[in-house]
């Protein structure tokens, strides 16, 4: 099984000296939406003996969120995002905008931001082309059932 880690000990040099230094990539703008459209279902860890699509959280996912609760700025919770196959352990920040933090990713997490945001397009085309076609063969059966009747 895969599993990716984003703990980044070289940002350890805060950006201003009244904020804490959150050693994991913040996840923000057009690839904080790319990875929500990605991974659309998000539910709270409650403990680590959750099951995701029938498999437990690997250990060395659960030993990162706990190293992530421990740090200078604890998050408010953290949260697994998936797909079938593909979770990822987000640290949120909750305030009047929350923030959001990449801590681990696993199982098919092979999948680079390019790549994700290439196969989200190719998922959304799909989609209106099924729904143009499916639209069609409606109306031409409509059609059909008027001419008859």
């Amino acid at each position: 099984m895969f599993i990716e880690t984003y703990y980044d000990e070289r940002a350890l040099v805060p950006c201003s000296m009244s904020e804490p230094v959150i050693l994991y990539p913040e996840l923000s703008g057009e690839e904080l939406t790319a990875w929500r459209d990605y991974l659309p279902i998000r539910r709270p860890v409650a403990n680590f003996a959750s099951w995701f699509n029938g498999e437990a959280i690997p250990g060395r996912v659960i030993s990162e969120i706990e190293r992530a609760q421990k740090g200078p700025l604890p998050f408010d919770r953290v949260e697994i995002w998936c797909r079938t196959d593909d979770p990822m352990a987000v640290g949120v920040i909750d305030g009047e905008k929350p923030r959001y933090f990449s801590i681990a990713r696993w199982g098919d997490a092979k999948l680079t931001l390019r790549q994700m945001k290439r196969q989200l397009w190719i998922e959304k085309f799909l989609l209106v082309l099924t729904a143009t076609r499916g639209i069609g063969l409606f109306t031409v059966i409509l059609a059909a059932i008027a001419y008859q009747g």
